[in-house]
């Protein structure tokens, strides 16, 4: 492919996720409310995968195009879109000891800490004050609500096990959203900018 084609492509991606962003967003400015609708926008837009399509691993504006992935690609769509509204955004997917299947967690920065969130199930949990839990919010876990469309049991796990690790699962977080981004990119490509970043602290 010639680098100018390359190039174009990439530039077209990013114009692609500026224009979602906005779209997921509106006019919200609160933090908190804008993540939901981002998270509200992803879930409507990038379906589950139906049973027997296959799964295609390629750029994930392909899976807003396409309007379905599995549970990481939804999870990197979100993350994508809260990056790009100002909230940096990471995930990765965990299978508690003895569960039959695993989550994809989308961690998203906030003035707080790192909020967590499931795409896949459509879950999130809150603190009595009504604030989205952090990682550290996880600490005390028997004063937390679920929310959404977050299952008490997922698949005979009691769902708040998936919650259980928070602290490792998040240092083996990642994100590519900054990657597409034309400025970031420059910055990776001339050494003064890392791509990702697995060594993070989880305080707020």
């Amino acid at each position: 492919m010639p680098f100018w084609e390359k190039t174009a492509k990439f530039y077209l991606r990013h114009v692609e996720f500026e224009r979602w962003a906005k779209e997921a967003a509106g006019e919200e400015t609160d933090p908190q409310r804008r993540v939901l609708k981002l998270m509200d926008w992803t879930m409507k837009n990038v379906q589950h995968i139906p049973p027997g399509w296959p799964l295609i691993d390629d750029h994930i504006s392909h899976n807003v195009l396409r309007h379905y992935g599995n549970d990481g690609q939804l999870a990197e769509v979100f993350t994508a879109l809260t990056t790009y509204t100002g909230n940096e955004g990471r995930w990765e997917a965990y299978h508690p000891p003895g569960a039959k299947e695993r989550v994809a967690l989308s961690f998203v920065e906030s003035e707080d800490g790192w909020w967590v969130f499931d795409l896949w199930n459509g879950g999130w949990f809150e603190t009595p004050s009504g604030r989205i839990a952090t990682i550290d919010d996880f600490r005390h876990p028997e004063q937390l609500r679920r929310h959404g469309q977050a299952p008490e049991v997922l698949n005979g796990t009691p769902y708040l096990d998936y919650y259980r690790d928070l602290d490792r699962v998040f240092q083996r977080s990642f994100s590519r959203a900054r990657g597409q981004m034309p400025w970031h990119r420059l910055l990776m490509v001339l050494g003064l900018e890392t791509g990702d970043n697995h060594s993070l602290d989880t305080s707020p």
